[in-house]
């Protein structure tokens, strides 16, 4: 007979133990398995409700099923990271004349990157235009590459950060721009009021430009501010001809910014039509998106107290200025933007410059001063 002592027995702590990173295995291969259970359509409904770009973009490198199942996602949204925050944009400067404003727009903002417009036309495995890229850097390429595999994507919205021109205090500065546009910018509008107070709700806004009477250096900033966004609005709206041209299955694309100071938007009979303009231009279409855009004609006018009866609000020293893009100079109404394209209204605030915008156009009219 054999005896076994106590003494003979291994202790307590020669016995394996379960330890945490043991369990926490066990349980992220339980987890794993429960997962790959699910079928494919399963994962992609629950995959549609992140539809951020980075997360997708991490969700992909999980395993080879998860980058099939992520790529037919299609609905993205996209914010751009903000390229340097120090840094500004444009080399326009506020002093002379508003002719030289407009000279200093078109050296130092069109003319200059045109070496970098001209290289869109010759084939590039680069996923964006060198203009683009120039503004938003190459964290922004590299995004642009991977949503480029995206191929069944219909709904596209993308915010990039708010530019950080030189002279403009984004965060003391009040406006909004609209634009209207095709495959090509027809029109461009500029709202700015240096106070905005909204009686009927909690809105109560001012700039740094407190004054309501208009002086000669604010008069040139406003303006300046209006060329700068002018400038982000040709970058952005060559982007939305990218995409459109890129991604076939396109049902709506936007791109605003995160300041929410103007948006450019495609969707439904807009989009059909600008997709046919490049069906019908075939090769020559690349050419046509190069095309250097300036404006042929620019009006302004200034309201020093402007009363909006529909919201309630009140805004003050408000300066708006319209710019045409295209060679067919009209007057009257033709010139500037109609009731129908006006701000998107998601707010209190949206609805004021909206009807703003058509308090100046019946009211105001009269004021308009033709610059260029």
């Amino acid at each position: 007979m054999i005896r076994v002592s106590l003494s003979d027995t291994p202790s307590n702590s020669h016995i394996p133990k379960m330890t945490s990173t043991n369990k926490s295995l066990e349980e992220d291969d339980s987890s794993s398995s429960s997962l790959n259970r699910l079928p494919d359509e399963i994962i992609l409904q629950i995959l549609t409700k992140s539809p951020d770009l980075k997360t997708l973009c991490i969700l992909h490198l999980v395993s080879k099923r998860f980058a099939s199942i992520i790529l037919q996602i299609d609905t993205i949204s996209f914010t751009a990271p903000l390229v340097n925050p120090n840094t500004t944009s444009g080399d326009i400067t506020t002093t002379g004349s508003p002719k030289n404003l407009f000279r200093s727009f078109l050296n130092g903002v069109v003319l200059k990157p045109i070496h970098l417009l001209k290289r869109m036309v010759t084939p590039s495995t680069k996923p964006l235009p060198p203009m683009i890229s120039s503004f938003y850097g190459d964290s922004f390429r590299s995004a642009v590459t991977f949503l480029s595999k995206f191929t069944r994507v219909k709904f596209l919205s993308i915010e990039l950060p708010v530019s950080n021109h030189r002279g403009v205090d984004n965060n003391n500065c009040l406006f909004k721009w609209n634009v209207k546009f095709s495959n090509r910018i027809e029109s461009f509008r500029f709202l700015s009021p240096n106070g905005l107070n909204c009686v009927n709700g909690n809105v109560d806004e001012e700039g740094n430009d407190l004054d309501m009477e208009l002086t000669i250096d604010s008069f040139k900033r406003k303006v300046h501010i209006a060329f700068q966004c002018l400038k982000d609005v040709i970058i952005r709206h060559r982007m939305l001809l990218y995409f459109v041209k890129d991604f076939p299955n396109l049902e709506k694309l936007s791109v605003t910014d995160s300041g929410r100071r103007g948006t450019l938007c495609l969707s439904g009979g807009r989009l059909a039509e600008v997709r046919g303009w490049m069906d019908s231009e075939g090769e020559n279409v690349k050419p046509e998106m190069n095309r250097i855009e300036v404006p042929v004609n620019v009006s302004q006018c200034y309201v020093p107290v402007l009363n909006l009866p529909v919201s309630g609000c009140v805004m003050k020293g408000v300066t708006f200025v319209v710019m045409q893009m295209n060679g067919d100079v009209r007057d009257g109404d033709e010139c500037l933007v109609s009731r129908g394209d006006g701000f998107e209204v998601e707010d209190e605030v949206d609805a004021a410059y909206s009807e703003a915008v058509v308090e100046i156009l019946e009211n105001h009219k009269d004021k308009m001063k033709r610059l260029l």
